[in-house]
């Protein structure tokens, strides 16, 4: 099994692994989502068992200033070898990465699109979209990943991203589930444990690395009270959606406001999308400070990771993009109409949701 590499190679992470130094302190910066701490996990095993202690683990959300966030703490505890995981932080934060690129020695690992005028693209691994960061990490701890005591967390990150539709992974996810079934995959073993870490990380959103630890020890029957809240909540919207979403046919998007006490966002996105193949989504989510957007996109040509980078430009402490099927924004409140205009055309009539 191989990944489809578009920058960078497994050479590169060797490397960069026997650059590390019996004095060099090692973190680790990953995403909150499924993807994000199974690749965290995948990568802690590859460190220990190359005998690397590390230092730092930390759990980054996807915005413009995540490196401002986290580098005081890189700061104390005198990191000098960072590798980040399922970030799109060059993207996201070409600053921060690039002063970070700098003072530390740096490795990325990410199967978000690539900045095309990136011009140094050392220490970086990119695959195509559909091979997510955990099944990346997965294949490059190949020998020091155990597959058996793992490829029931790979197989759930590989359903929660949805690369399962490449047939070469779900063939992959076939070698630890042989009955798996392509039209049965939501109900099976590897979409319930999806959908378990997925429920927990929204239940525990301010504390990911207790999610990650329970993870970690495959402990994850303690969410299965959480899964059911969670759950229960995610259908109660998606009903509400069928009867409140809005239709631009001049886009051909749906466009629906989900509320809901839990941030759920990113879940009934992609359980609706799921339903739903053929058609394209723009959901709406309010938090106290920020307007955030999750779209989803069917095979229309639709390219939604450029239309959200497109949407957000020159906007005040605004970030936006992700693949072609699915992407992400976070606006201010103000900016809202703005951006909105921007993804779906000047006739949009204001409070379209």
């Amino acid at each position: 099994m191989e990944v489809d590499y578009l920058v960078g190679s497994k050479e590169d992470f060797v490397n960069f692994l026997d650059s590390i130094g019996l004095y060099d302190k090692v973190a680790i910066l990953t995403h909150t989502d499924l993807d994000g701490i199974a690749s965290g996990l995948f990568l802690s095993e590859i460190l220990k068992a190359r005998g690397i202690k590390l230092d730092y683990i930390g759990f980054l959300e996807i915005k413009s200033d995540m490196v401002k966030e986290v580098s005081e703490i890189l700061k104390e505890k005198l990191i000098t070898k960072v590798i980040f995981s399922d970030l799109n932080i060059e993207s996201i934060d070409p600053e921060g990465f690039e002063g970070l690129r700098i003072e530390k020695d740096v490795f990325l690992i990410d199967h978000h699109p690539i900045v095309e005028d990136l011009k140094d693209k050392s220490n970086i691994i990119k695959t195509v979209s559909e091979d997510c960061s955990a099944l990346t990490t997965f294949i490059l701890g190949e020998g020091m990943v155990e597959s058996k005591s793992w490829g029931w967390l790979v197989s759930a990150a590989i359903f929660s991203d949805y690369s399962f539709k490449s047939k070469k992974n779900f063939m992959f996810m076939k070698t630890f589930y042989p009955e798996l079934s392509y039209d049965e995959i939501s109900s099976s073993i590897p979409g319930l444990n999806a959908r378990k870490i997925s429920s927990a990380l929204i239940y525990y959103k301010k504390d990911v690395k207790h999610v990650y630890e329970l993870v970690q020890e495959n402990n994850i029957s303690e969410f299965n009270e959480i899964y059911e809240l969670i759950e229960e909540e995610v259908y109660r919207v998606a009903d509400d959606f069928e009867k409140n979403k809005k239709y631009v046919p001049e886009k051909d998007i749906y466009i629906y406001e989900i509320k809901s006490k839990f941030e759920i966002l990113s879940y009934v996105a992609t359980l609706i999308a799921g339903y739903n193949p053929e058609k394209n989504f723009i959901f709406i989510y309010r938090t106290n400070d920020f307007v955030k957007i999750s779209a989803r996109s069917s095979n229309s040509g639709i390219n939604m990771g450029k239309l959200m980078k497109e949407g957000v430009v020159g906007l005040e402490k605004a970030d936006g993009g992700g693949h072609s099927a699915a992407a992400a924004a976070r606006i201010l409140p103000k900016d809202e109409q703005t951006f909105l205009k921007r993804i779906l055309g000047d006739s949009i009539k204001p409070n379209i949701y």
